[in-house]
């Protein structure tokens, strides 16, 4: 049973690296693998050791032929005991590792630069536990065995409880319950991994390497290997592991699941933007021809002496159109953003001012910080973000609500996160999947082309960022769009 866990945990990160390949998800699967060689490694000396009853065996083995197979494994004391070391010491360092590389506070942040620091104590702990090496100069004086021994722990709990410590102060440091959500799911991968480690970290190799030596040592590994310990007291191990790995495995799949979601999303939405943009740019060349066609013999007309208010109507509607049709080129077209440094609250405020433009009679509750710089081409965000002011404010009029749209910002780490919140009834299930869909749109309106969210999706990718929507049957509808900070000193201060 506890083989199979530990494999299965292993089989799961390995995909959360395959899926992932970043420094993080390697990390993740470094500290997986080191369990993994531990455990495996204790496992190995239990089979040799023998002495267990059959339901221990169940427990820890699985089948007998997996334990009958490792008990006949050929293999020295000394290897068996430094695959132990190897994966007890390897551990505690990818953990602490992995728990800074999720975390945005000052050390976690110097600390990724300083990772070969982190790195002394345990390489020193496997030089000392080479098995030559450990029988030459340690093995012959029981109190530097000892020293040895406990030295290991302390260290090795605080690693493991320093990466414990870091995740937990990340997560309280979050003040979004957005951003808690999404960071739940790394604390569950590695508390679990960290649960399961600290299960079986008092096994020594010491215990080992003295296999034949000294009786005291036993006091000095794991309880569970002791004489005279009961079926219960392993099942009651096992029932902790068990637990501890199937919350690993459900934080690794959750998380997979939102980067396969949001890959499968980004290529629908890329072929469908392809196939629409196909058909669309020859629609908005031939309709801007006629267009400018109209604008000059409405010229001509003027120029004739010709005046009326139909005349002028005429004229505003032409003009619309062709400033509409040079927008959905721009929204279907364009590939690239040119970005430079700039203030978000003077961003926020033309977004506002367009907003107006587009929709009058728009109420904005404004939050805005006018300290936070962002990398961004002020045109193209700002027009993004107003086309979701307007949505919000137009979610608000059909439900009836006269309560202005709520756009507040916060900095989250090194994130800005600019929150939108309507009063609307919210969107429904069957219209949440095809919101950012170019053309689509369940307005029915001949303004509508549904080219609005599509857009603003577009650009806030194209400026490293995302954009989420929480919404709620009769609670409204909140965006979130998720910006790269670009002054990052303030943040370290």
């Amino acid at each position: 049973m506890l083989f199979l866990l530990i494999t299965i945990l292993l089989l799961t990160e390995t995909l959360f690296l395959v899926l992932k390949h970043d420094r993080k998800s390697f990390l993740v699967f470094m500290s997986s693998l080191s369990l993994f060689t531990f455990i495996f490694g204790i496992l190995l000396y239990i089979a040799k050791k023998g002495g267990i009853t059959e339901v221990t065996s169940i427990l820890l083995f699985g089948p007998d032929a997996v334990r009958r197979y490792l008990q006949y494994m050929v293999m020295t004391l000394g290897s068996l005991g430094y695959i132990v070391a190897v994966g007890r010491c390897a551990f505690p360092f990818f953990i602490l590792l992995s728990a800074f590389s999720f975390s945005y506070f000052p050390l976690a942040i110097r600390m990724k630069r300083l990772w070969w620091a982190l790195l002394v104590i345990p390489l020193l702990s496997l030089l000392i536990y080479i098995p030559d090496f450990f029988k030459c100069f340690i093995a012959n004086e029981s109190w530097s065995v000892k020293a040895v021994v406990y030295a290991s722990r302390i260290w090795i709990y605080i690693y493991v409880i320093a990466a414990l410590a870091a995740m937990a102060y990340e997560y309280h440091s979050r003040t979004s319950s957005f951003f808690r959500r999404r960071f739940l799911t790394k604390v569950m991968i590695l508390g679990s991994l960290c649960i399961v480690y600290l299960l079986y970290a008092n096994q020594d190799p010491a215990q080992i390497y003295l296999f034949y030596s000294n009786d005291y040592m036993w006091n000095l590994g794991l309880l569970y290997l002791a004489p005279g310990i009961s079926d219960g007291t392993y099942a009651l191990v096992m029932s902790l592991s068990l637990i501890a790995s199937i919350l690993g495995c459900a934080g690794t799949f959750k998380y997979i699941r939102v980067i396969l979601d949001d890959e499968h999303e980004e290529i629908e939405l890329r072929q469908k933007a392809h196939a629409a943009s196909i058909g669309v740019g020859m629609f908005i060349h031939g309709t801007k021809n006629e267009l400018l066609s109209s604008r000059i013999l409405i010229s001509r007309i003027e120029r004739s002496g010709y005046s009326s208010s139909d005349l002028d109507e005429l004229k505003v509607m032409n003009e619309k159109l062709i400033k509409r049709m040079d927008k959905l080129h721009s929204a279907i077209s364009r590939s690239s953003v040119h970005l430079d440094p700039a203030f978000l609250s003077d961003i926020i405020d033309d977004a506002g001012r367009k907003a107006a433009m587009a929709c009058p009679g728009i109420q904005l509750a404004v939050r805005n910080d006018p300290r936070i710089m962002i990398l961004a081409d002020p045109e193209s965000l700002s027009e993004a973000i107003s086309n979701i002011m307007v949505n919000g404010w137009e979610a608000n009029i059909a439900n009836g609500s006269s309560d202005p749209v709520s756009v507040s910002v916060k900095i989250e780490r090194l994130w800005v996160s600019i929150s939108i919140q309507d009063s609307g009834t919210g969107i429904p299930k069957d219209i949440q999947k095809h919101i950012w869909e170019p053309f689509y749109s369940s307005k029915n309106s001949s303004s509508n082309w549904g080219m609005g969210m599509y857009f603003a999706r577009r650009m806030i990718r194209m400026h490293l960022g995302s954009v989420r929507f929480e919404t709620k049957a009769g609670d409204g509808t909140r965006f979130i769009i998720l910006l790269p900070r670009y002054d990052k000193k303030d943040f370290a201060e």
